[in-house]
């Protein structure tokens, strides 16, 4: 058995093996390189998680292994912010900066959901009232005014015809309970609307 490979001409001699290596023909377990090889790739105890001399071995002089890592912190500048990296000094420019725009921030106003096919029939009849086509922006606003007022209107007009008679609230009670139309009527006309809603705890609208 060889421990080198016959070299290419001008090429220096490869190694099979390193320096130390217990398959060398020249291993002598005494040597410095043997001992050397030995500290590097032979570990007793199982497979290491880190290489000799790396940070995080447990016996490397010096090592990490006492450093708490949290996370988004560094654990060697602690006084920076967590995530950012912030130093205390650029934490408080921003902190007043975002009071300072708080400060000066206005509430945006209520946006009222708009039927979009009604407000454009009435810009389409505003259109036609002036005989153009472009609309000034008061002229515009001035449309938009008249749709929530008349829109305002029409929803109060339903709203007022769908309240319930108390005779109605009392047979929709009820039919709650399981009875078809025609019995829960002729129940609420025998035993009065006031007193079944009153039963049932119910306040007339």
């Amino acid at each position: 058995m060889g421990t080198f490979r016959t070299p290419v001409s001008g090429a220096r001699a490869e190694e099979d093996f390193p320096a130390g290596h217990p398959a060398r023909a020249d291993y002598d377990p005494e040597s410095p390189e043997a001992k050397e090889w030995a500290r590097l790739n032979v570990h007793p105890l199982g497979e290491r998680d880190f290489p000799v001399g790396h940070p995080g071995a447990a016996d490397t002089p010096g090592n990490l292994k006492h450093v708490q890592w949290t996370a988004g912190v560094d654990p060697f500048n602690p006084q920076r912010e967590a995530h950012t990296g912030r130093t205390p000094a650029q934490v408080e420019g921003l902190r007043k900066l975002s009071q300072q725009a708080s400060l000066e921030a206005k509430e945006s106003p209520v946006a009222f959901p708009v039927d979009a096919a009604v407000l454009n029939a009435m810009l389409d009849n505003r259109r036609k009232e002036l005989g153009r086509d472009l609309l000034t922006a008061d002229e515009y606003q001035s449309v938009v005014r008249d749709y929530h007022v008349q829109r305002s209107t029409q929803v109060g007009a339903a709203l007022e015809e769908l309240k319930l008679t108390k005779r109605d609230q009392a047979i929709s009670y009820v039919m709650s309970r399981g009875y078809a139309l025609d019995v829960a009527t002729i129940i609420t006309d025998k035993e009065g609307p006031e007193q079944i809603l009153k039963s049932a705890g119910i306040t007339p609208r």
